[in-house]
Parts: structure tokens; sequence; C-alpha cells
């Protein structure tokens, strides 16, 4: 079985078989202690059966894996995947930031290892980043921007219907979806969501695009949320 090298930035971690790798706040490649956003524990790399896993630890956040072939992979809290592709980078958002984490070589399936989990201490507890609470309209409306991304993880998050035929697939105005899509992206960027209020460069598109963004990989919403909506 061969080895995984997995890179951050400009650091190397190789992990040999037998090997168990956390990344996170506090984990062996520790990426940012001073962001309170980040489990101490974000993910953990394994081998099982000569092949090697990803496991995603946190309580809250998707991990997404892009593939050298561009195919891309969510895993949401307590998911775990094989790594099936030769290179590919693993990206995540810890409250504001991103962080990417790069590898090298390869895996095949799924198995649960034991959940790795923040312990009680108060000065590491992990804060949640960008969650508002969300009557049923703001949920429609999020789930039915989001639903081809939520339904195929390999559609992107730039895939958006537009908001006049979500509009019509809600029974609202136009005028109604636009008011309430100004709404939420006026909460949560008052929230510390970057790129949803006219910032430069944000076009209206990019905002809808990192809106959906966010509300998946935060897990506002989910398959659960799709499944109430009437029919496209």
């Amino acid at each position: 079985m061969s080895e995984l090298h997995i890179f951050f930035i400009d650091e190397l971690t190789v992990a040999a078989p037998g090997d168990v790798v956390t990344f996170g706040r506090s984990g062996d490649i520790e990426l940012d202690e001073a962001n309170q956003y980040m489990h101490r524990i974000v993910g953990t790399f394994f081998d099982q059966d000569n092949v090697w896993w990803l496991a995603n630890k946190s309580r809250h956040g998707n991990l997404t894996l892009v593939g050298n072939t561009g195919r891309l992979t969510r895993l949401p809290p307590e998911a775990v995947s094989a790594i099936t592709e030769p290179t590919g980078v693993l990206r995540f958002d810890a409250g504001p930031s991103t962080y990417e984490l790069g590898w090298t070589l390869p895996g095949q399936e799924p198995l649960m290892p034991p959940v790795v989990d923040d312990d009680g201490d108060v000065s590491m507890a992990t804060s949640q980043f960008g969650i508002v609470p969300l009557n049923d309209e703001q949920r429609m409306l999020l789930a039915a921007l989001a639903e081809r991304s939520i339904l195929d993880s390999t559609v992107s998050t730039s895939d958006l219907p537009a908001n006049a035929s979500v509009a019509h697939r809600l029974g609202w105005s136009a005028k109604k979806l636009d008011r309430k899509l100004d709404y939420l992206c006026a909460r949560l960027s008052a929230e510390g969501v970057r790129g949803l209020r006219g910032e430069k460069g944000f076009e209206a598109i990019d905002r809808r695009s990192r809106l959906v963004e966010h509300a998946i990989s935060s897990g506002m919403i989910g398959h659960a949320d799709v499944e109430t909506l009437p029919a496209g």
C-alpha cells in the first residue's frame, strides 16, 4: 500500500500505512489555531483494507473533495469517503476563511471509523459561523436555488436556475423573490459571510452562487428541504 502525501501551504505530511492523520485547529496538521470557527478536529485521513479514506469529523459544515479529473464530492458531518483519485484538493470553510489541503495517491470503499470529537474545554469550543434561523419561505427559496447542487454533488453551485424560474415555481412575484433574496443576503452578510452585498468584484450571479455555496456547506439546507419543494 502506498503512502499518502498531504500538503498544506508549503508543508508536507507523509502518512504511512497504519497512520491516522487528523487536521483542524489542533490536529496533527494544525491549520489555524486562532480561528474559533474551526473545529479542533475537522477531519481524519486513515487507511483500511489497503485503501485511504477521509472522514468528516466536524459537527457542521461540509468537506469538498475535488479530484484531478474534476470530480467533486461533498462530505457532510460524520460522512466518510474513499480517496479514489491519485491527486486532488480538499476544501472547506471555517468562518469567513476557506482552507485547502492537497493530496497525492488513491483509495477505495467507505468504512465508518470511530468519531474523534471536540472535548469539553471551553477555551477550545467551536463557534458556528453564518448560521441564521430560517422561516419556511426563506428555506424554500434557498432550496429552490440550491436544488441541482444538493441532488447532484458534481453540479457547481454557480449552475443556478433563473430568478424568474424560481419565482414561478414558488408562486411568487419577481419583486417578492428579489426582496427575500436581498434580505437573506443582508442577514448573512451581517454575520460575516462575504460576497453577498455588492462588494467590489461580485456580480449578482456571484452573489447567488455564494449564497447557495454557504447555505449548503454550513448545513443550513439539505436534501430534506428539497423534498418539500413544489414540482418544478
